[in-house]
Order: structure tokens, then sequence, then C-alpha cells
């Protein structure tokens, strides 16, 4: 039996398998020794630290009980169930947007490895530095605006996927402000600031409405799980106020009746047949009277081209309408046009299926930086699949991918958002939330002494 605490620790971490629960556990049972420890020393006790360690028991028995409590927690079903639905995707792209074989399967290979890699990555590791997260996010989306190939001249298109990266860090960011007081929650919201300015000046509009949504989801859920201190209504509704502020301020500066009609179009896009409705108008129509199985009779391909520009006729530029192209984001279409709704409606329910078993894991996790950092990624790819399930349908609001089918880059960035909360499933039982620690700096950090002097005379 060891007679002092380093002893007992280490020989308590010798019988714990999985490397990375053991900090966690050593950590915890030293705390726990050391109040022991100075319990019996308050008591007036002979050798207290002898005492303490003699009391918690055998060192083996103990650790072999905690190694089998800290385990790691495969998550054999998701991981299969995503690389299955990225081979599903690759088939796609293949078969329909003529991508590639071999980038494609580049793509896959890739994606697994970014798969596997968040998977056995230490989340713990991402809570303890995530201002540092923060930061580097940042400078990735500066350096992807100045330095990435640019298309059409004023954006840089690599950037997007920098972008779509974006909710996990703010989720992290958000974990950094933990604190009582507004001067937190002031910090928490401005964080988003600069992740937003980069998003429009990508003019990537879709990942600024993902960031967006999702960053008042998260603060919400932040302020929900008491991160800011109490008054969690005061500050839930100063959250909401200032969403509701955004899209106030944007109808202040003009932009209101360009955004109605935006979503009268999308919403009723024969009312413009041949000019900003077009594109929806042209799907809708190719909708009608799909059956719901159907032999694949190449008309669609025929007619459009999958992954080409048309020209000429009713899809081209002689009359003046809008051009129109068959991308990688209708692949779904394609599937649905080709084959018949059956289809169309497997693949939406197996990917749905996927985003509801995350969100499922993700609600059952107790500790809160993991539950957090998973929601980001749910509700992120959620919001994919959501619009892009609304454009496949002629309903254009904004050019969306769906998850682990469209893109190849997508799919590699799908898959690792994945992998990140499938990280977070993985090693539950080893997350901790730490309190804050360190002194927060007052609002004014300038202290002034005033000095009365009294000249009355005596």
């Amino acid at each position: 039996m060891p007679e002092t605490i380093q002893g007992y620790i280490e020989t308590v971490e010798a019988q714990i398998r999985w490397r990375r629960a053991r900090p966690v556990v050593s950590l915890e049972l030293r705390r726990h020794l050391e109040d022991q420890r100075d319990a019996f020393a308050a008591e007036g006790r002979e050798d207290p630290e002898r005492l303490a360690v003699e009391e918690m028991g055998d060192p083996v028995s103990v650790g072999t009980e905690l190694d089998r409590l800290h385990r790691p927690r495969p998550q054999w079903g998701l991981l299969g169930m995503t690389i299955a639905l990225a081979c599903l995707g690759a088939f796609l792209r293949v078969g329909f947007a003529c991508s590639s074989f071999v980038m494609t399967v580049l793509a896959l290979a890739l994606g697994t490895a970014a798969l596997l890699g968040m998977y056995f990555l230490d989340v713990s590791s991402l809570a303890r530095r995530p201002r540092a997260i923060y930061v580097g996010a940042l400078a990735a989306g500066v350096l992807a605006l100045c330095l990435l190939p640019h298309v059409n001249y004023y954006t840089a298109y690599y950037i997007r996927y920098v972008i779509l990266l974006y909710p996990a860090v703010y989720a992290l960011w958000l974990y950094s402000c933990r604190g009582t007081g507004w001067r937190n929650f002031a910090l928490a919201v401005a964080g988003g600031i600069p992740l937003a300015v980069i998003a429009m000046l990508a003019s990537f509009m879709f990942g600024l409405f993902i960031l967006l949504v999702c960053g008042l989801v998260l603060l919400l859920c932040a302020v929900w799980m008491g991160w800011f201190g109490p008054g969690r209504w005061k500050f839930a509704g100063t959250a909401l106020v200032l969403a509701v502020g955004m899209p106030a301020l944007f109808f202040g500066m003009g932009y209101g009746e360009s955004f109605v009609m935006r979503l009268r179009l999308a919403l009723h896009p024969e009312l413009d047949p041949k000019g900003a409705g077009y594109a929806g108008w042209i799907m809708k129509r190719y909708l009608e009277d799909v059956p719901l199985v159907r032999e694949r009779s190449g008309s669609f391909a025929a007619g459009i081209g999958f992954g080409g520009r048309m020209y000429g006729g009713l899809f081209g530029g002689e009359r003046g309408y809008t051009e129109f192209r068959i991308d990688q984001e209708f692949i779904p279409l394609s599937l649905l046009v080709e084959f018949g709704w059956l289809a169309y409606l497997l693949l939406m329910a197996a990917i749905t299926a996927l985003l509801v078993w995350l969100l499922v894991r993700c609600l059952r996790q107790k500790h809160q930086v993991g539950r957090l950092t998973a929601l980001a990624v749910v509700l992120s790819l959620g919001l994919e699949t959501l619009f892009s399930a609304a454009l496949n349908l002629g309903f254009v609001f904004f050019v969306a991918h769906l998850p682990l089918v469209s893109g190849n880059l997508h799919t590699v960035i799908d898959m690792a958002l994945i992998g990140l909360a499938l990280s977070v499933f993985r090693g539950g039982s080893v997350l901790r939330d730490e309190p804050p620690t360190g002194k927060r700096r007052s609002v004014f950090p300038w202290r002034v002494k005033i000095s009365v002097v009294s000249t009355k005379e005596e």
C-alpha cells in the first residue's frame, strides 16, 4: 500500500487502460485525497497523508473499478451510417453530376480520414483552448479571403468551407465567455460579429444565415445552462431583442423590398418565369407528374444535361432568360425525376435519420461543452438539409448542398463535423465542465483614488 498521495495515484493510473481518462481520474482522485488529508490534519491526527491513503482502500481495486467506469464509448453505428451515406453520395455524384471518378474517390478517402481523425480527437483539448481556436478560425477566414482563388473576380469561393466550421467555433467561444455578469454576455455576443463579417465579405449569404441562426440557438442554450449567471430571462430576452433588431436594421437600410421579392419568388416562381424565378419555375415543371417509382428513362439527362450549362431555346439566353444549370446541388432533383419520388424520399429519410440520431445522442450528453459543440454540428447540417430539400423541390431560397451527397469538398467538411460530434459521444465519460478560472478584469480597469482635502479653517 503506498503511503503518499502521489504514489497512490500512480498505482491507480497504472490500472486504467484508456490514456485519455488518466488525467481526469488522477485530478479528481487527488482532490479527494487532499481534502481528506486536510480534514485529518485539522483534527490533529498524526501522518494525515498516510491515513487519507489508507482510508481510500486498495489502489489496484480502486483503479480496476475506475477502469471499468471510464472507457471510450464506441460509435460504430453512427460511423458506419456516415460512411455508407458518403459512399452513396460519391456514387450519385459520379452517376448524376458527371463528377470525376478519381476526384470523388479521393474526396471520399479524405472525408473518411477527417471523420476518423475527429472521432479520435480529444474534445477536452479544444475546450481548454477555445480562444486560440477562435483566433485561428478568424485568421483562416482572413487568409482565405486574401489568398485563395476568386470566382467571378469578387469572391473567394473556397472560404465557404471555412465558414461552415464557424458554428462549432462559436460554440467554443461561448464556453470561453462563461462567468457572471453582463460583461461576459456582451463578450459572448461580440464574438459572433467578426465571424459574420467574414461571411458577408465572402458573399456567402447561406453561410451567414447558418451562422446567425446557429449562433442565436447556441447563445440561448448557453444562457439556459447558466453560463452567464442568474437572470436567465434577462439574458434570453436581450438575445431575442438583438435577433429581432438585425432584420429591422436590414429593412431600415433599404433591403426590405428586395428581401420580400426574393421570398415571393422562392414561394411562387411563376410570378417571374422568364427572369429571377426561372430556376424554381423550370424545376417545378420537371416535378409535374413524377410517379412514385419510375424506371430510368434518361429523359431528364438528355433534356437538361447533368453538370452542364444550357443555351438556346427554352434554357438559353437567346430569349433573355436567366441562365440555369444543373450542378451537384441538384443531385436529389436528378434522382427524383429519373427514378421517382420513392428514391428521393428514401435518400432524404436516410439523411434525416442520421441527423435525428445525432440530435438524440447530443441531447443526452451531460457535459455542457460537449453538448453545445455537438448541437452546433447538428444544427448546421440540419439547416443545409432543409434548404437543400427546398431547393430541389423548386423553392429557391439559397443554393444549399445536401450533406454527404452534394460536392466533394462539402463531403469532406461534413464528415469532419460529424466526426467532431462523435468524438463528444465517444469521450463523454471523461469530459468535465471546469468552472471559469482566472480573475476577470473589470469593465473599467482603471481605479481612481479621490482624496478630499478640507480647507475649512480650524
